[in-house]
């Protein structure tokens, strides 16, 4: 038989290595152990575990989910838990919530547990005490955040322009905002946001922002006295899915048909948010940030297999997770929620351990709404 050229003999072996690589990585067995903040029937927090799970079959990797039931005591003895048994995981994803982070770094310390955090990280304050990733404390290996003042300003983007084609003639056209609270990152930066976006459109006037604390209840009564303060309102922004529920019900009261006197935006994955875009009551909604966990499980089996992710971007990532949904995605989403799982997706084509020409991450969630 003949030899190869030169050029075709190189693009067979690298074509053979590259075939090697990926042959090998099934047999790096990797498990995550996952402290889930939430309840374990909280819509929220249970779709995170889904994606994750999701993740995990398809990347062939073991994915164990510790719910802490809202309770930080709870998650501080799940990490113990974890910490003291004979076969421990080889990560643990955690989220910051109620500031345990810092305690649970110093639980996992010398256990040979690589910690990573999701959605809420260790502030700089916290930092300070408990020390940087893969510095003053080695074993903590990264982050994953979801940027919520691109959420904020996308919400409040299409918001400003589907009510510019419904009342062109309209100027100045009046927008209420209602925002979770005035302390939490999330919070603070879709607000920032929110305020970018109305810098940016001459025109809009902000009459006013409050904090409905997340809760529908509260939402619902502060847009009752909104609306009879600023009655020529024609857009409200809302930090999250149940408190635009709360001024829908608020405006519903006051005469106003949502989706056409008044429109609303929201940010959540529930099915009720799903079903209010589409039926048009929501004329914007932002999602995305229940996809941390699965992109996490992306980074960590890399790492895993020796394709660091420090290699393409900083150890602690702030990334634009949210997307503004159709009415069709957010069908998808219900398809989704009616089967109780997001099976079948495929995390490999994002994975650099196979993929090895990729140069960074590229995460998202609208592959898998199509």
């Amino acid at each position: 038989m003949a030899p190869l050229p030169p050029k075709l003999s190189l693009l067979f072996r690298h074509a053979v290595a590259v075939g090697l690589l990926l042959l090998a990585l099934p047999t790096l067995a990797m498990s995550v152990t996952f402290l889930n903040p939430g309840k374990s029937d909280e819509k929220f927090w249970v779709s995170v575990s889904q994606f994750m799970q999701a993740a995990a079959e398809s990347l062939g990797a073991e994915l164990e989910v510790l719910y802490a039931e809202r309770d930080p005591l709870r998650m501080l003895g799940n990490a113990n838990k974890v910490v003291s048994r004979s076969q421990r995981p080889d990560y643990l994803v955690v989220v910051n919530e109620k500031q345990v982070g810092s305690e649970i770094l110093r639980i996992t310390a010398k256990s040979g547990i690589r910690v990573f955090f999701i959605n809420n990280t260790l502030s700089a304050d916290e930092q300070r005490a408990a020390g940087r990733p893969r510095e003053s404390a080695p074993h903590w290996i990264g982050s994953l955040v979801p940027n919520n003042e691109d959420a904020g300003y996308r919400m409040a983007q299409q918001l400003i322009q589907t009510g510019r084609k419904r009342w062109p003639a309209t100027a100045p056209l009046s927008m209420l905002a209602i925002n979770g609270d005035r302390s939490t990152a999330a919070g603070i930066e879709r607000e920032a946001g929110l305020q970018r976006a109305v810098a940016e459109s001459p025109g809009i006037v902000l009459r006013q922002v409050v904090y409905g604390e997340w809760n529908q209840t509260r939402a619902r009564e502060q847009t009752e006295v909104l609306l009879r303060r600023h009655p020529d309102t024609r857009l409200l922004w809302s930090a999250n899915d149940l408190m635009a529920f709360g001024a829908m019900e608020a405006a519903t009261a006051a005469g106003l048909q949502p989706g056409r006197d008044l429109l609303l935006s929201g940010l959540n994955n529930s099915a009720e948010a799903m079903q209010a875009l589409r039926d048009g009551r929501l004329s914007a909604l932002a999602s995305g940030h229940f996809s941390t966990g699965g992109w996490a499980m992306v980074m960590l089996y890399d790492y895993h297999h020796k394709q660091d992710f420090a290699a393409v971007g900083p150890l602690e990532r702030v990334e634009p997770l949210f997307v503004m949904l159709t009415p069709a995605q957010a069908g998808r989403f219900l398809e989704w929620q009616a089967q109780g799982r997001m099976s079948g997706l495929d995390f490999r084509a994002f994975s650099r351990a196979h993929n090895p020409r990729l140069r960074d991450y590229r995460f998202s969630i609208l592959p898998f709404l199509k």
